[in-house]
């Protein structure tokens, strides 16, 4: 059994402003690629609101963590359709 192909960008040691440029250029580079992707935002409150409105701008439905790691919240996956 194969294991799920995941993208991910990790926004560790990205200050907030330049967050948004990557986040852009991650989704844009997968679009339309049906993408399972992950973004790891560590425990910044901040950093998850940036992604989350990025996300909510491209009208792509996202989890905070998952079931299976329902302790850790620092990361957002979501699918890029």
């Amino acid at each position: 059994m194969n294991p799920i192909k995941r993208e991910l960008l990790d926004l560790h040691r990205i200050n907030h402003i330049d967050a948004e440029i990557f986040i852009d250029r991650f989704i844009n580079k997968y679009w339309g690629k049906n993408s399972s992707a992950r973004i790891i935002t560590g425990n910044s409150k901040a950093m998850k609101e940036i992604v989350i409105s990025k996300l909510n701008f491209y009208n792509i439905k996202f989890t905070i963590g998952n079931e299976w790691e329902s302790t850790s919240k620092s990361f957002i996956d979501f699918l890029i359709e």
